[in-house]
């Protein structure tokens, strides 16, 4: 991948790595959105507020310097200070709509999906997930939105 256009790097001669670390989830963590102010599609804007523990910090600085011992394997590295995606900046937002075991005010939907405090709503998608992940979260959604399916289909069959 060429770092600039002006660069003469040939294609394919620079390799990018990437290494995603999982947020130790707190629970004051959240997503606020404005009553003021819109995002690009008219929305109310949002915000993430959170905090890094200890332990984030220490597995930033793990993940900084297993790119650079990784980078060294494969080649001469162009820069040592690898790139850290800026705090609160995500693809992949988690639970914002966080599954429980029991309805303990922590959570907003049980095991099957249904919302706590309104029965026969379920929630589905990447904010139900109840922890932390450092990957694509696809297939973890994927899966709890099946449980929940399961558990709808299973009461319109009665």
């Amino acid at each position: 991948m060429p770092l600039a256009e002006d660069d003469p790097a040939a294609p394919g001669t620079i390799v990018g790595l990437g290494l995603f670390t999982a947020k130790d989830l707190q629970w004051d963590d959240r997503v606020e959105f404005s009553d003021e102010k819109t995002d690009a599609y008219g929305m109310p804007a949002m915000s993430i507020r959170y905090r890094l523990t200890e332990r984030d910090h220490k597995m930033l600085e793990r993940g900084r310097a297993q790119i650079v011992r990784w980078g060294k394997a494969v080649g001469e590295p162009i820069d040592e200070r690898p790139f850290t995606m800026p705090f609160g900046a995500s693809l992949h937002y988690q639970g914002s709509v966080r599954m429980g075991e029991t309805d303990d005010g922590r959570s907003v939907c049980g095991p099957d999906s249904e919302v706590w405090q309104a029965p026969g709503v379920f929630v589905a998608g990447n904010g139900v997930i109840p922890t932390a992940t450092a990957c694509n979260p696809t297939l973890t959604s994927v899966a709890l939105a099946v449980r929940g399916a399961r558990r709808i289909a299973q009461e319109l069959g009665r």
